[in-house]
């Protein structure tokens, strides 16, 4: 019996771009629901505060630059080349900590996590706004902030 599942190939440049800086590379339709992948482009100073995700495991690749990243009591700086693995239901948080931009291939095991950027993405910008709906839509995937900042 055929399994359904297919080889994926997506070119350089291509995928579906949520929030301005991150970019779905591998869609979990495509995957069968077993992991998305995104290209995640940080400008410096940005990231994301502590939160925690019940649903997903991440997997870090870092492509250009560093992420300084958090995840439960231990703290390092990820450098280009370097892999990262943040079990879920562990806090997490990650920032650049550079003067440059910095580049990341994130891979959420198993997928659903692009169901959650497009949903987040769709907001108006009146409702982007408001922390409460973002948190009504983060708790619908699983997905808990911890400590306030750019998210």
């Amino acid at each position: 019996m055929e399994s359904g599942r297919k080889p994926v190939f997506v070119p350089p440049g291509e995928g579906r771009v949520f929030l301005g800086n991150l970019t779905c590379r591998i869609s979990s339709a495509s995957t069968l629901g077993e992991y998305c992948a995104f290209e995640l482009v940080a400008s410096p100073g940005e990231g994301v505060p502590l939160h925690v995700h019940s649903r997903e495991d991440e997997v870090y690749y870092i492509l250009e630059g560093a992420f300084e990243i958090r995840c439960g009591e231990r703290v390092f700086t990820a450098e280009a080349g370097a892999m990262a693995v943040l079990p879920r239901t562990i806090p997490h948080a990650f920032r650049n900590p550079g003067t440059t931009p910095s580049r990341a291939l994130t891979t959420f095991i198993p997928g659903g996590f692009d169901a959650f950027a497009q949903e987040l993405d769709a907001l108006s910008p009146q409702d982007a706004a408001d922390e409460g709906k973002r948190n009504s839509i983060r708790l619908k995937y699983g997905i808990q902030m911890l400590a306030e900042g750019p998210s």
